[in-house]
């Protein structure tokens, strides 16, 4: 069970973040489907004296790519698989006198990467269609099934190129956060503010202890179901070296209310500008990163499965019994 984690409401956060609307077609920021309990959806709801923070890019679904150009490729299956397809790259939008669309980001093992596609390269055109926003190339490639293929004519260092692409059935987002994230450094904390506990300024002052950083918000019913395990994994590990640490990109004021209501006794920061949010890509809620002692995600969940929170509770054990 998850639900969508809105950064603001307005037209270019919708476009921007276009990428998770083809999915479940439930919000602008909803995310892929996850084992356990069902997805809830909607908004965020308007909150007095809550400042929208800036939207984070998109990221959009195209996938599985061969070679660099097209005419490079080797044959490929032309039938469709029924399921959506996926490329793997993150979008953002350019001025509007400037034509295509940006690729932000190729996400790690992702059909683009292997297309060679690279951070950078601007999309002008997918089948021959212009695109001139995100919201274009979601629905262009969200209407073609995996096994399908489809051309990307991109403008890089001024010159132009043509990739093909087969598109591949779309992953969950824990597989997409696992290969982005699982065995790299933790991204550095960014804008945070105590809301209760000891909240540090930089993830590096936690070094030497296992993390857990949870991702949630105030209007989150979902997340409440979250914290008594994660109370009870603060309340029987804080002594072995374990620090649950709860992210919100509520305001200080009413992530302390919420902290109060949902009965949490760990740490709690707000990060009301959703930079350390964005840097994790916590675009869906509640997401949970479990850290090592060296600073190295060894795991992500995102949304509740108790079998899931199970099997990090192992994990969690085996990181706190290695010095």
């Amino acid at each position: 069970m998850r639900v969508s984690l809105p950064h603001g409401t307005s037209q270019e956060l919708v476009e921007r973040d276009a990428f998770f609307i083809p999915r479940l077609g439930l919000g602008a920021l909803l995310i892929a489907g996850l084992g356990g309990l069902c997805g809830c959806s909607g908004s965020q709801p308007a909150q007095a004296g809550a400042a929208a923070p800036a939207a984070p890019a998109a990221s959009v679904q195209i996938a599985d790519v061969p070679p660099a150009r097209a005419e490079e490729e080797p044959a490929q299956p032309s039938g469709g698989s029924g399921e959506p397809g996926w490329l793997g790259v993150e979008l953002s939008a350019r001025p509007q006198t400037e034509a295509g669309v940006l690729v932000r980001d190729v996400l790690p093992g992702s059909p683009a990467e292997r297309a060679g596609l690279t951070s950078g390269d601007i999309i002008v055109t997918v089948d021959g269609k212009t695109v001139g926003r995100p919201s274009d190339v979601v629905r262009l490639v969200s209407s073609r099934q995996a096994g399908e293929r489809l051309s990307l004519a991109v403008m890089r260092g001024g010159a132009d190129r043509l990739f093909g692409a087969t598109l591949a059935p779309r992953p969950e987002m824990d597989e997409l956060l696992q290969a982005q994230f699982s065995g790299s450094p933790a991204p550095p904390f960014r804008t945070l503010t105590m809301v209760q506990g000891s909240v540090p300024d930089q993830l590096a002052a936690l070094r030497g202890r296992v993390v857990v950083l949870e991702f949630w918000a105030s209007w989150c019913a979902v997340c409440r179901i979250t914290v008594p395990t994660l109370n009870a994994w603060h309340d029987r590990y804080s002594a072995r070296g374990l620090t649950v640490l709860g992210v919100t990109t509520d305001p200080s004021g009413i992530a302390s209310q919420a902290t109060l209501d949902f009965g949490i006794h760990y740490a709690v920061a707000s990060d009301a500008e959703a930079e350390t949010s964005r840097a994790y890509r916590a675009h869906s809620i509640p997401t949970l990163y479990v850290i090592d002692r060296e600073g190295i995600v060894r795991d992500v969940q995102v949304g509740y499965s108790s079998a899931r929170l199970a099997e990090t509770e192992a994990k969690l054990k085996e990181l706190l019994a290695t010095p």
